[in-house]
């Protein structure tokens, strides 16, 4: 009998995740609140940031996970690194690199993990509302983007006596996002961005993001 599971990650992975990006994120925010005067702003220029984020997956019904599992569904902590060149305010070219983290499950004393990671370069257009030149908060920015997520996917089976590497290939899919981002002292660029990931093997793959750039 196929059993249904659905089950979060353990909290080491989690916590250490999130210290991990929370460094990051404030790392990023002391240099651009330390640097107001930078030669570069948010209206051309390169940037350098990252971020920390919710993956959600789900699989159903995939013959992958042979008969122990009918529906796989997991949430996991995943952390991004980019650089990224605005040509002008309305449009910017990033390279990212993306973790989504480890999600896992259980079939009784048996768990099942999955791990994806690779990096995606993005087209971004971004609609700035408000002047480009304030001094300290604004412009308040929406933006879309579209880009090639080249990835690692696999799934271990661990079972009391071992690993067993169950699945495991590299892709590359179309993905798409947006989102909306405050500028701060001009060189900070604060952003809560949604991607539509549709990896291979999943019916669904999102990734929720709360991201910071420094404008150089």
């Amino acid at each position: 009998m196929r059993r249904r599971i659905a089950n979060g990650c353990r909290s080491h992975p989690f916590r250490t995740a999130t210290r991990r990006a929370a460094l990051l994120l404030s790392a990023v925010a002391a240099a651009g609140l330390a640097c107001p005067q930078a030669r570069a702003n948010s209206v051309s220029g390169f940037s350098l940031g990252g971020g920390v984020g919710d993956y959600d997956l789900r699989i159903t019904n995939a013959a992958a996970l042979g008969t122990a599992l009918d529906t796989y569904s997991t949430n996991d902590t995943a952390w991004q690194a980019f650089v990224k060149y605005r040509f002008v305010p309305f449009l910017a070219l990033q390279g990212q690199y993306m973790d989504l983290g480890t999600g896992r499950a259980f079939a009784g004393p048996n768990e099942i993990t999955t791990t994806t990671q690779g990096w995606a370069p993005w087209l971004v257009a971004t609609l700035p509302l408000g002047s480009t030149h304030a001094q300290v908060v604004g412009p308040f920015e929406l933006f879309i983007k579209g880009g090639e997520y080249f990835y690692q996917f696999h799934d271990d089976f661990i079972t009391p006596v071992g690993v067993y590497r169950y699945y495991s290939n590299n892709y590359d899919h179309f993905v798409y996002g947006g989102g909306l981002g405050l500028v701060f002292v001009r060189n900070l660029d604060v952003r809560l961005e949604y991607d539509v990931l549709h990896l291979q093997e999943t019916n669904r793959s999102n990734a929720l993001w709360l991201t910071a750039a420094f404008n150089f």
